[in-house]
């Protein structure tokens, strides 16, 4: 338990200060292309990259630290790199340059995110494991509202606030990633794992039916659900012309909401069940578009995200307890990551489709009717497929 202490506190330091860089910048990245002039298509094609740039190289990023036992480095490098470049985005103003940029910064802080999770395995103690992991996601929950209400007061007092957060999130994500400076592999692994083949984890998952049926049913969800992702960013900036504070505040309002869920309702969500968790609260994120849509007011749009806030939180622990439940420790990461590459794909392709949605209806019927119809198919879809998550073994 000794040995694993300075493991623990560079841990804990990490996560609070990355979570700060996350607040100061995710919640205004989408919105930032439009603010500077990008097309429905090209949000789309931001929400798109953003998510598929995320996810798609989990598995490569798990499988190469799994194979040659490394884990501080990347976690160190993923984080200066992806730091520094928000130094390029503040200096452009042009929108395809931006979604570049934003696209490499995905792919290259996409390795953290596995290999963080293999490095907490190996030097957290089995016993403390489970506090340790909570600790961390409510302190990084913390600092990540926490920044964000900082940078949203500073743009009331005239502070420019989406370069403010960018700047904010650079120097931050740098501390977070130089935390990890001097700081040695564990020693548990002293040699890479050379028996684990690309062909292997391929024969495994193809064999794993009920996996693969609720890949199925939570992608054809995760389709319908991101076609609304860039309708939502078109309303705030040109419908409801909302500043910046105001978007933080939406932000700050989910992120409390979800924060207060997953200390309060844990129990709640683990007596329904997972697959009945599920159901419920993936259905229920049918509410957003809907506010969107047909209320598509500032007060209104609080109550729903606040709404979205609680819902993520039954699912994001739904999800985690289902997947423990029909996968095994020696195969658990590698089929999350390979979950988490299908989810950005379908995330991706619902991203494209809601963008081009938006552009063409636009041509024909004005703005305000195309982001209504492109909510309501993704309010129906949602409501359709959340609910086919019945089909899912109980």
């Amino acid at each position: 338990m000794d040995s694993s202490r300075p493991y623990i506190k560079r841990l804990y330091a990490r996560s609070v200060v990355s979570s700060l860089s996350t607040g100061a910048s995710a919640p205004f990245v989408a919105v930032y292309a439009a603010v500077i002039g990008a097309t429905s298509t090209q949000v789309g094609l931001l929400h798109a990259f953003n998510n598929l740039a995320a996810n798609a190289f989990q598995p490569l990023w798990g499988f190469l630290s799994d194979r040659y036992a490394v884990r501080v480095k990347p976690i160190m490098l993923s984080g200066l790199i992806s730091s520094l470049i928000w130094i390029p985005v503040l200096l452009t103003s042009d929108p395809g340059l931006y979604i570049l940029l934003i696209a490499v910064q995905s792919i290259i802080s996409s390795a953290a995110t596995p290999i963080f999770t293999g490095l907490i395995a190996e030097v957290v103690p089995a016993v403390t494991r489970s506090l340790v992991v909570s600790t961390i996601n409510f302190w990084g929950q913390v600092g990540s509202i926490t920044s964000t209400v900082l940078v949203g007061v500073a743009s009331l007092a005239g502070l420019p606030g989406y370069k403010l957060g960018f700047l904010v999130a650079a120097i931050t994500g740098t501390i977070a990633a130089l935390l990890f400076l001097g700081m040695k592999e564990p020693s548990v692994r002293e040699r890479g794992s050379t028996s684990l083949t690309a062909m292997y984890v391929i024969r495994h998952l193809a064999s794993s039916r009920e996996f693969l049926r609720f890949c199925v049913i939570s992608n054809l969800y995760g389709f319908y659900m991101s076609i609304a992702w860039p309708a939502f960013t078109i309303t705030m900036v040109r419908i409801l012309n909302l500043g910046f504070f105001e978007i933080a505040v939406l932000s700050v309002t989910s992120s409390t909401a979800g924060v207060i869920a997953s200390r309060v309702g844990r129990g709640l969500f683990e007596t329904l069940g997972d697959v009945r968790t599920l159901m419920i609260f993936r259905s229920s994120l049918t509410l957003l578009p809907l506010a969107y849509a047909f209320a598509p007011f500032f007060p209104a749009l609080i109550a729903a995200n606040v709404a979205a806030g609680v819902a993520n939180v039954g699912i994001s622990i739904s999800l985690l307890l289902y997947m423990i439940r029909i996968t095994s420790v020696e195969d658990r990461s590698t089929f999350a990551s390979v979950y988490n590459l299908l989810q950005g794909a379908a995330f991706s392709l619902g991203s494209l489709v809601g963008g081009q949605l938006i552009q063409q209806l636009e041509l024909k019927i004005g703005l305000v009717d195309a982001l209504r119809i492109t909510l309501l198919i993704s309010a129906l879809g949602r409501f359709a497929f959340g609910i086919l998550h019945t089909q899912l073994a109980k």
